[in-house]
């Protein structure tokens, strides 16, 4: 990844000083002050979403979303395929991506795979309930796509919340793609599993 925006920026660096040299310093100082005016807003935003989801988790709320989200987690990632605790941080990821804050749902995914982790077998091999949970953080649904909006609002939009009806239809079938994707793929290399097992029996 860092290769790639290497050559993304030496290229529009060149590109610019082919076709309006004047422009290359006061763009990159145009740029970088976005980007640390950018960086400072969406750390304000993330900051008030983590003190929420840690209230969550310490006034014990967490286990309540637990509960309601587990019909849910139970057929994504099967009935008996993950600790309470893993449905914990499973439950308040989902949460966090609903509500549009990928950001301040990565750390809650990090401690879901490391619960996950604990009750995996092989220790060597990532489990399905774990490729699942990377499978549907990256598409996720989002409900409320807090920090898109708040980056259309912060960029002078008239209409930053025209965004959420087409960032939920758009989310829910990427997200429904996913899930089925994973899914099929899980049974073809299960079933290769058991095909291999079968012939070293033979």
């Amino acid at each position: 990844m860092n290769k790639i925006w290497i050559v993304l920026f030496i290229s529009s660096v060149i590109a610019l000083c082919v076709f309006d040299p004047t422009q290359v310093l006061s763009g990159l100082l145009s740029a970088s002050n976005r980007a640390v005016k950018l960086s400072f807003e969406l750390c304000a935003i993330y900051a008030i979403w983590m003190g929420v989801f840690s209230i969550l988790e310490q006034s014990g709320l967490s286990k309540k979303l637990s509960k309601l989200l587990s019909p849910i987690i139970n057929k994504i990632f099967g009935k008996n395929n993950l600790s309470e605790e893993s449905k914990k941080y499973v439950s308040m990821n989902m949460s966090a991506n609903l509500l549009g804050m990928n950001g301040a749902a990565t750390p809650l995914g990090i401690k879901a795979i490391e619960s996950m982790q604990k009750d995996n077998k092989d220790k060597n091999v990532v489990s399905f309930p774990m490729i699942m949970l990377i499978a549907i953080s990256c598409s996720s649904i989002q409900f409320l796509p807090t920090s898109v909006i708040g980056m259309l609002a912060n960029s002078g939009s008239t209409k930053p919340t025209a965004i959420i009806l087409p960032s939920i239809v758009c989310s829910i079938t990427s997200t429904l793609i996913t899930i089925l994707l994973v899914y099929l793929f899980h049974l073809i290399f299960d079933r290769k599993k058991k095909n291999k097992k079968q012939k070293n029996k033979a």
